[in-house]
């Protein structure tokens, strides 16, 4: 068996842009990915959290240079925790980051398998690619979501839920290619929950959840305005005649005649 190396992996904590924007959420150790460049930091740039301040965050990139923060920067960078896993050659990692760069092209979602390790951090993967000790986004391959598993193929899955509905239910099994195994704790929830489907609905649809009798309710009023307008199409007559009046090109009144009609209430 091939000896494991303890190395950094970063795990993201998914803070939203009012959490970010607020230093009191931060602690010293954590790491900052910038998805987007700012002043002073590049895209795709780790900086670690060394001081918080009352209204700032100091940060620290891998040069050694510190770099304020402010709520300013919070839709630019992502916040991870780093954490030690043991990684030997042979082990399938998860990659969560894209990088597209000369010397390091990865993308977000795909299953790698470990070469070597170095002592040092570094990870060379099966097809020739070298993580830097630094690069710290991948997690165990052994297990994915059911969203991260499209487009993939394999031999056998396994499926572990207690409740999923039935778009993502296709998208797990159908990635066996031989077999799908099914585990969970609770069947009968399993299988209702499967039954429902997460489609938008139309605003019909969600009507009749609501309201089950609206369709019927419409018929009927439908039926009924029917049946008026046929009744006031038998019994139309003529109402007396009406005087109008008109001023001629003179400006000298005069009178003139005309029929209307009406329903007979």
């Amino acid at each position: 068996m091939a000896r494991g190396v303890q190395v950094a992996s970063d795990v993201a904590l998914n803070w939203t842009t009012a959490q970010k924007r607020d230093p009191r959420t931060f602690r010293v150790g954590q790491r900052l990915e910038f998805h987007r460049a700012v002043k002073g930091i590049a895209k795709n740039e780790f900086l670690d959290v060394v001081r918080v301040e009352e209204q700032r965050v100091i940060a620290r990139n891998s040069r050694g240079k510190e770099r304020i923060l402010t709520g300013k920067q919070a839709k630019s960078f992502g916040v991870y925790e780093r954490r030690m896993i043991e990684v030997a050659a042979g082990d399938k990692l998860l990659l969560t980051a894209n990088r597209n760069e000369p010397a390091l092209h990865t993308t977000n979602g795909e299953i790698a398998t470990v070469a070597a390790v170095n002592d040092k951090g570094g990870i060379r993967l099966e097809d020739g690619r070298e993580l830097p000790a630094d690069f710290g986004r991948f997690a165990y391959g052994y297990a994915v979501t059911a969203d991260r598993s499209q487009g993939k193929s394999v031999d056998s899955v396994i499926i572990s839920a207690d409740g999923m509905q039935k778009e993502l239910f296709y998208v797990a099994a159908s990635r066996g290619r031989e077999a799908v195994q099914v585990i969970t704790s609770d069947k009968e929830l399993l299988c209702d929950s499967v039954g429902r489907s997460a489609a938008r609905q139309s605003a019909s649809e969600l009507a009749r959840k609501v309201r089950p009798g609206l369709r019927q309710g419409l018929h009927r009023g439908v039926a009924a305005a029917r049946g008026l307008a046929s009744y006031a199409s038998r019994h139309e007559e003529p109402l007396e005649q009406r005087p109008v009046w008109q001023l001629d090109t003179k400006r000298q009144p005069r009178m003139e005649h005309r029929y209307e009609h009406g329903i007979e209430r």
